[in-house]
């Protein structure tokens, strides 16, 4: 595990995600983002597949190298399957927990597995496209890099990362991780500002008075932008997408006087220190405001943690500013409104 993190990092650090030229990429995602919007011309529109293409297609180009519009039937299929695999997931993902003995569960694993081998269809036909143009002095993206690695050690006993076979599933889990989280809290950002315009119309008096309405932010920006900041942050903590984390003991502890063995399998509560009482007041009601201090200065308390407490920084730094410059591309470029809306 520690090879194969230890060369995604090393890809990540290559195209610079986490840095000022990753960002760059994003915002130019951004500006379709908000031409495809400005096109509709404020006619009604579900916001899922252009957050989705959006944020998709951020990933798409460090992976695969390449973007892809809306139309292009490609994508389009691959975001059907990501929704369907959500679907199958269940929420929580709570399908992966179920015992496999459970009633209807045998049915619903069918499924999901015809979906994922679908999707990796797709991930192979990108992987065979990139062996047939494959230039070991022209590294574009995640699978060049993968392919020149497999190159270098080809006289090698291969360590498991670096199996071609395991090349698609491997590349499945990054754009997997990296696409849904994002574009959900997206989703529920922009539900949320329907649900509260007063905060909708705030966001955009504190963008225009600090980026102006003809620039888009930079994420240098968010250090003058505390009340936005406290919304997206708001956000992530009351919906809590990644409601826990999976993990596995690495040796024998022991905790509040239970004896935790080396290889069980441990699950974090995300939810449930988000939602805390005694972490925060009225934990189920949305306040932006608990995480502005008297001065009106923006602080994260260390129990937010929509992520989990232990991904790398590289990647927890790119999914925030993926979501945070689309996010404040929207509410700058973008009012969002609903005709009728139901209290959630």
């Amino acid at each position: 595990m520690a090879p194969y993190r230890g060369f995604v990092l090393a890809c990540f650090r290559k195209f610079g995600i986490g840095t000022s030229r990753f960002e760059g990429s994003i915002i130019k995602e951004s500006s379709y983002l908000i031409e495809a919007l400005t096109n509709l011309k404020g006619k009604p529109v579900d916001l899922t597949w252009h957050l989705n293409n959006a944020v998709s297609n951020i990933i798409c180009k460090v992976v695969f190298g390449t973007r892809f519009e809306l139309s292009d039937e490609r994508i389009h299929r691959l975001l059907g399957l990501l929704n369907r695999h959500n679907e199958l997931l269940g929420p929580a993902r709570m399908a992966i927990l179920i015992p496999m003995n459970f009633p209807g569960k045998k049915k619903q694993l069918q499924v999901l597995n015809e979906n994922i081998d679908e999707i990796l269809s797709f991930i192979n036909n990108m992987i065979e496209d990139h062996r047939r143009n494959f230039d070991p002095d022209n590294l574009n993206d995640l699978i060049d890099m993968w392919l020149n690695e497999i190159r270098l050690h080809r006289s090698q006993d291969l360590c498991s990362y670096l199996n071609p076979d395991n090349m698609p599933g491997s590349i499945w889990l990054l754009f997997f991780a990296g696409t849904d989280t994002s574009s959900h809290t997206l989703r529920w950002a922009s539900q949320y500002l329907v649900r509260y315009p007063e905060i909708q119309d705030r966001v955009h008096r504190e963008i225009d008075e600090v980026v102006g309405r003809n620039e888009l932010p930079t994420f240098s920006d968010r250090l003058n932008l505390p009340y936005t900041r406290a919304v997206l942050t708001e956000v992530q903590r009351i919906v809590s997408l990644t409601p826990f984390s999976i993990h596995v003991a690495s040796d024998t502890t022991t905790f509040r006087g239970y004896t935790i063995p080396k290889g069980s399998v441990v699950i974090s509560n995300l939810y449930g220190v988000m939602h805390s009482p005694e972490v925060w007041e009225d934990p189920e009601a949305f306040k932006p405001e608990r995480f502005l201090d008297d001065k009106g200065n923006f602080h994260e308390p260390r129990e937010v943690i929509p992520f989990g407490i232990d991904e790398c920084d590289l990647q927890s730094c790119s999914k925030i500013i993926s979501m945070l410059c689309i996010y404040y591309s929207i509410t700058i470029k973008c009012h969002v409104t609903c005709k009728t809306h139901q209290n959630f």
